[in-house]
């Protein structure tokens, strides 16, 4: 008996010598191929302001998951195979966005790849709850040239009308011609900058997890979601709008450098703050107790 016990300890042993190696092959595997995607994306969001966001959603992804600790440690229920097919199916999008020297194909697939690893090591109910804060994770991938063009372009024309009709309400004349704001003494022109498209990127992204934490209903977190782009394209009219008021009074030089990128801060928490208002409007317009409890 001793001599078995002492052979089955051997082959468990020798076994789990076998997982970890297989683990540990599998994660060099990833690293090689993930490293240059994820080294890459870090470059976008350091040197292109629009994605800049793309630094703390990986952090709230983060904390999604470690604020359900207790909960997921119940919830394990040991490897399941699905996840495999999950990870070939990421990694089938890394081949094709490889192949079709395509960016954004390869970044996406990574949010399968680890979503799927989770699947695999921990089951069904840990990788089910943990869906949103994987899912989150796209809205740290950069979008398509061609994506980026398609809604910044009409956004520029609408930011231009939008603050041409707030211009005239102080008194000033302006002509708006497509994108371009003609006022008396100056000549604005609304580029990709001033679109709206970076704010409304940055504040979908503020908005999901604001609707995520703050909202109990699931239609009421569309609601904001919904809400993002007519708050970003205000606000960001309200800033043209601004910016060719301080123009007109004050010289084209308001229109650059610290002027410039602190009323597009400030325009920035204007759109937030109104963002979380009516996130919390409609969270007390679900729980009617809640409103009593406040009044």
């Amino acid at each position: 008996m001793t001599a078995a016990a002492s052979t089955l300890g051997e082959a468990r042993q020798g076994r789990g010598a076998l997982e970890w190696a297989g683990l540990l092959a599998a994660a060099g595997l990833l690293v090689w191929i993930y490293l240059p995607v994820v080294a890459s994306m870090v470059q976008n969001w350091w040197r292109d302001p629009n994605y800049s966001h793309g630094f703390l959603v990986p952090l709230v992804s983060g904390y999604l998951i470690w604020r359900q600790r207790q909960i997921l440690a119940r919830l394990v229920a040991g490897p399941n195979p699905w996840g495999l097919v999950v990870i070939a199916l990421g990694l089938l999008v890394w081949l094709v966005g490889q192949q079709a020297h395509e960016f954004f194909l390869r970044r996406v697939s990574l949010i399968p790849v680890l979503w799927g690893l989770c699947l695999l090591r921990w089951g069904w109910p840990v990788a089910r709850r943990t869906a949103f804060a994987f899912l989150y994770l796209l809205l740290m991938v950069p979008l398509p040239y061609m994506v980026y063009d398609a809604a910044a372009f009409p956004l520029r024309l609408v930011a231009a009308r939008l603050a041409g009709e707030g211009i005239r309400l102080f008194g000033v004349p302006v002509l708006v011609e497509g994108n371009v704001l003609h006022l008396p003494s100056v000549i604005l022109d609304v580029v990709d900058a001033c679109s709206g498209i970076r704010s409304l990127i940055s504040l979908l992204a503020a908005g999901v997890i604001l609707a995520y934490l703050m909202l109990p209903n699931r239609w009421l977190k569309l609601v904001v979601v919904v809400l993002v782009p007519p708050v970003a394209v205000a606000t960001n009219a309200a800033r043209v709008m601004i910016a060719g008021l301080l123009a007109e009074s004050f010289g084209v030089d308001t229109l650059e450098g610290t002027m410039h990128d602190t009323v597009g801060w400030l325009v920035f928490m204007v759109a937030f703050l109104v963002l979380a208002g009516l996130t919390a409007l409609l969270r007390r317009l679900s729980d009617p107790r809640e409103a009593r409890h406040a009044g």
